[in-house]
């Protein structure tokens, strides 16, 4: 499980001064490229070297508390091998109180670029989602 962890900025809250829904799968994105560094496999890599694309299949998301701007919030993010072409990202944020504010799943797999069609889980991608 990997922790990803900012501050709401004031462009992303709406005439209330609650951050906007739409907001929530950017956030997701974020943690999701937070976690690829971290294991080494950024998407200029991924794209660049191994000429693949992570492609979206699937968002949900249940929205429990909402943040406003200026709140910290965290999201543990916890990936799941689905089957031999499917990956997954199970997403918890939490606000500074450790309050659940929202959870969501994305589902994906990778493209060639080339191609453009599904290709199976690359072994160097496997190996960080088993980790």
């Amino acid at each position: 499980m990997v922790v990803y962890s900012r501050k709401v900025f004031f462009y992303e809250t709406d005439a209330q001064g609650i951050v906007h829904h739409s907001n929530y799968p950017r956030y997701f994105e974020e943690a999701r490229g937070y976690f690829l560094e971290k294991n080494n496999l950024p998407y200029e890599k991924i794209r660049e070297e191994l000429g693949l694309d992570v492609v979206l299949t699937q968002l949900s998301i249940e929205y429990k508390k909402y943040l406003t701007f200026g709140d910290s919030f965290f999201i543990h993010l916890k990936p799941k091998i689905e089957n031999k072409y499917f990956f997954s990202f199970e997403y918890k944020l939490k606000n500074q109180k450790n309050k659940i504010c929202c959870t969501g799943e994305t589902k994906h797999c990778f493209i060639s670029i080339k191609t453009k069609k599904i290709i199976s889980i690359p072994k160097a991608f496997l190996d960080v989602l088993k980790d």
